[in-house]
Parts: structure tokens; sequence; C-alpha cells
């Protein structure tokens, strides 16, 4: 009777799993692209539900690379112009 209970569950969170494999591949890429930890977001990614969040985060954030380059921009023109 245990038996056939643990199997239920785990058909039961297929879908789930299923669908955390992709996620886990774009949070990871999303999180290299912004320069934010990738091991941390990857393992987040790893959880079925916390997943989405994630990946809602990682979507809706700063690219932190970007930042860096635009105000190094800002710095070098500022220099130029006083």
């Amino acid at each position: 009777m245990i038996g056939t209970s643990a199997i239920e569950l785990i058909i039961a969170f297929s879908p789930l799993i299923l669908l955390s494999i992709p996620l886990i591949f774009v949070c990871r890429s999303l999180s290299q692209n912004k320069g934010k930890d990738v091991n941390k977001y990857t393992i987040l990614a790893c959880i079925p539900f916390i997943n989405f969040f994630v990946l809602l985060y990682l979507i809706g954030t700063s690219n932190k690379k970007l930042e860096n380059k635009i105000d190094q921009i800002l710095r070098i023109s500022n220099k130029k112009n006083s």
C-alpha cells in the first residue's frame, strides 16, 4: 500500500519536474547574462514552484554588466567635459 502511494506521488509531480528541467537552463543563462550569482540561481531553479518566481525575478532584474559599462562611459564622458 505504501509503495503505490509513493509511485502516485512521483507521477503527480512528474509534470513539474519535466517543466523544471528547461527552466534550470533558462535561469542559468539569464543569471550569467545579467551578472548574478550563477550557482545560487541554478540551485533555486531546481526547486519546483520556486523556479517560476526565480525566472520572473531574473527577467525583471537589471543587467549588472550593462550598468557597469554605462557607468564607465559616463565617467569617461564627464572627465572629457571637465
